[in-house]
């Protein structure tokens, strides 16, 4: 059966296209299918690595075993195709908010939608609305300003705000940008001392000083608004992205304006991630997130004694913080192995690199994501688990929370 799509079908199901046709599909059956690809990857993996076929000579089974591996790969790809929709379906809905904030606001605004065919998860997609609509509220109330300001300082009266997307790797991009009055530096600063989130004298990057903007109930508003200034919203939409395994960049120029990135995973149901092990527990990050992986030199290492005995390593002039999941879960470290002796991984987050020590790396893997269970949902700094191929659970390591120390 053939039919044309609408914004409204998609809401309940999926559409998979072939040439000029198009079939409506359940998305609880695509669900349904995602699951039964993610348990045959699986028992692919479990009976490749079976203990019973150590140590014997099969050239033959390892040749099929290795194509069977890249079957299973192409179909988790497939399958997760047919979960995406257009993110032009979510960008149209702000056409409407964006009349409504020019009449509230009093002010001119022009909204810009850039690379709407481009595709994500449904699963994303349903949740990226709200956190949208806090960003794009942010931007017509705070961030734009007024016709008579932009006119004085230059401006075409009317402000833009473009929202954009783009698949850039294994993730998709999606964009706020305006062209308003940028953060406010000095004000966002003050009141993260006021709030002890720094120190009198300190004066923390932009990188580092915007991410405090995502903190519960931080807002330099003046005056609360039936739009924005409760100080509520950032934090949501910052749990949001980090539930959907994604970060949150921000460039601003005063009197230029701001950009809000957010880099989601293509997909929800699979994970390249790098496995490893600290002491007897698997845990896995996201391989996209990893920067570099070496063993360090003794000379490298600098202990800083007078914070509680944390350790930074230099690497070609710069200094890396190291984290050491023992510590971050404050366990014993009595029987601690020096960094010497470890392997470090290097992970990108949002506030700068960050070293984790762990004693064995395993190779690179595309595994199952599951959420936590209940008995454990509450772990810090875990995305999920991931379901290995041996049989084996791994935690996966939110590497902004590591370095945040949340």
């Amino acid at each position: 059966m053939t039919m044309q799509t609408s914004e409204s079908a998609t809401e309940s199901s999926t559409t998979a296209v072939q040439g000029d046709a198009f079939l409506r599909i359940s998305a609880e059956k695509v669900a349904r299918l995602m699951d039964i690809v993610g348990e045959l990857s699986l028992s692919v993996s479990e009976t490749i690595n079976s203990p019973d076929l150590q140590d014997l000579e099969l050239d033959e089974f390892e040749k099929s075993a290795h194509r069977l591996k890249m079957i299973v790969r192409e179909i988790q790809d497939v399958s997760a195709e047919l979960r995406q929709v257009e993110v032009g379906e979510v960008f149209r809905r702000m056409r409407r908010m964006i009349r409504e904030l020019e009449r509230q606001t009093n002010k001119k605004i022009s909204l810009e939608l850039v690379g709407e065919e481009t595709e994500i998860d449904k699963l994303v997609a349903d949740r990226l609305y709200e956190p949208l609509v806090h960003v794009v509220r942010n931007s017509a109330d705070h961030g734009l300003e007024t016709a008579a300001a932009r006119v004085a300082a230059g401006k075409p009266e009317e402000g833009k705000i473009i929202l954009s997307a783009a698949q850039v790797g294994g993730d998709i991009h999606i964009t706020v940008e305006d062209d308003g009055r940028g953060l406010d530096r000095e004000r966002i600063l003050a009141k993260a001392k006021e709030r002890g989130l720094y120190g009198a004298n300190d004066e923390p990057p932009d990188s580092q000083l915007w991410q405090v903007i995502f903190q519960a109930g931080f807002s330099t508003a003046e005056s609360v608004t039936n739009i924005s200034g409760r100080g509520v919203g950032m934090d949501v939409l910052n749990n949001t992205i980090k539930e959907l395994r994604g970060r949150i960049g921000i460039e601003s120029k005063s009197g230029v304006g701001s950009k809000f990135t957010f880099s989601i995973p293509l997909t929800l149901a699979f994970l390249d991630s790098l496995v490893m092990r600290v002491g007897n527990c698997l845990y896995a990050t996201p391989i996209d997130v990893v920067s570099e992986i070496f063993r360090p030199e003794r000379e490298k290492i600098i202990p800083i004694a007078a914070d509680n005995g944390s350790e930074v390593v230099k690497v070609r002039d710069v200094f890396i913080p190291i984290c050491r999941l023992q510590k971050f879960y404050s366990e014993s470290l009595e029987n601690t192995v020096c960094l010497s002796q470890q392997i470090i991984i290097v992970f990108n987050t949002s506030r700068g690199l960050i070293g984790l020590p762990v004693d064995e790396i395993f190779d690179q893997q595309q595994v199952v994501m599951k959420p936590l269970p209940e008995q454990i949902s509450k772990i810090r700094a875990g995305l999920g688990c991931a379901l290995l191929g041996t049989g084996e659970v791994a935690i996966v390591l939110n590497c902004e929370q590591l370095i945040s120390g949340t």
